[in-house]
């Protein structure tokens, strides 16, 4: 059975279980997902550790600057690379 087969019958049968167990199942779920998002997946240049949780965030954060239209262009941050590699020799 594939993963979206296995999904569409996982919410098949969560619509036939009784309370008292929907809620076991669905305290899995939640311990599950927020342990994930906790998970340690680097550091920051100063050596803060950056959990999935928080990169996500900051992922969807700039994402929708970057639709608002801030930031730099392509030719712009051509310019300030060549003036950091600049300083950097």
């Amino acid at each position: 059975m594939s993963q979206e087969a296995k999904r569409a019958h996982a919410h098949e049968l969560i619509d036939q279980m009784d309370n008292e167990f929907f809620d076991v199942v669905y305290q899995l779920m939640e311990t599950y997902v927020r342990k994930q998002s906790e998970q340690i997946m680097g550091y920051s240049a100063k050596g803060d550790p950056i959990s999935v949780g928080e990169f996500l965030e900051e992922a969807e954060e700039q994402i929708q600057r970057a639709k608002a239209g801030e930031g730099i262009n392509i030719e712009e941050l051509k310019k300030r690379s060549a003036q950091w590699l600049e300083r950097s020799k």
